[in-house]
């Protein structure tokens, strides 16, 4: 979804005070889009692209609406550098908008916590994962993991700033079979051999999801995964160490 679409569904959003439209726009940033966490920057260029009138000093209206007070309660938490919506804040737009209830995913495919102290969007891939296998969708299940090592694989290069090795003469990244064939040959980290022989498994199960019109995935299939995507997840967030990487 765009900004525009986002604000187009928005009940009179134009109409809207300047300041209210930040919370609308830290709430498309972080829930719709998903980043982790906002900066005043970010929602300069939001006023921007919608082509409407800014509010006079965003950086101190984040600051302000952060802090609790007797009169009103904090729209925003402020950690690390940057600011998310405050629970309840986020629960009160999304009444207004009318957002689907999302029953939280459980750890029956793989511990959620393993993406503790990673980033936002790698949370939000994961649960999505995981909320797959919870509610029997086992094709998506395949390609949200599928999608997960992707971007798991692409973090490792970059984390130890070697990307250029997977991107291909236009810059563009390799596809996954060729990542994972780098990945294993990289001398930059080691990986363990149950690693390695569990990751083209892994992409299997994901490529005859996503290409193959006759293949319908099923919960044996999934659950015939479920340890050694256990043990790559976990080697490659040790690998990539989230926490130092700046």
């Amino acid at each position: 979804m765009t900004l525009e679409q986002f604000a187009l569904n928005l009940n009179e959003f134009d109409k809207e005070t300047a300041g209210n439209k930040i919370d609308y726009f830290v709430y498309f940033l972080t829930v719709i889009n998903g980043v982790d966490g906002v900066k005043s920057k970010d929602i300069e260029v939001c006023f921007t692209e919608l082509k409407t009138t800014k509010y006079s000093n965003i950086s101190q209206y984040l600051s302000l609406n952060s802090k609790k007070t007797k009169n009103k309660p904090a729209k925003f938490y402020y950690h690390k550098g940057l600011y998310h919506l405050e629970r309840t804040k986020k629960a009160e737009i999304d009444k207004k908008i009318n957002a689907p209830r999302i029953i939280a995913p459980t750890n029956n495919y793989f511990p959620l916590e393993l993406f503790n102290n990673t980033r936002g969007y790698l949370v939000t891939v994961a649960t999505q994962a995981a909320g797959c296998y919870d509610n029997s969708l086992f094709d998506a299940c395949s390609v949200m993991t599928r999608k997960l090592l992707e971007i798991l694989i692409i973090e490792a290069f970059e984390r130890f700033k070697i990307e250029a090795k997977i991107k291909n003469p236009q810059g563009n990244f390799f596809f996954l079979s060729e990542l994972i064939d780098t990945f294993k040959s990289e001398t930059s980290w080691n990986v363990g051999r149950n690693a390695k022989k569990s990751l083209p498994n892994l992409k299997k199960i994901g490529d005859l999801s996503a290409h193959n019109r006759r293949y319908i995935a099923r919960q044996t299939d999934i659950d015939n995964i479920r340890e050694d995507l256990r043990i790559v997840l976990e080697e490659l967030i040790h690998i990539i160490d989230y926490p130092n990487w700046k």
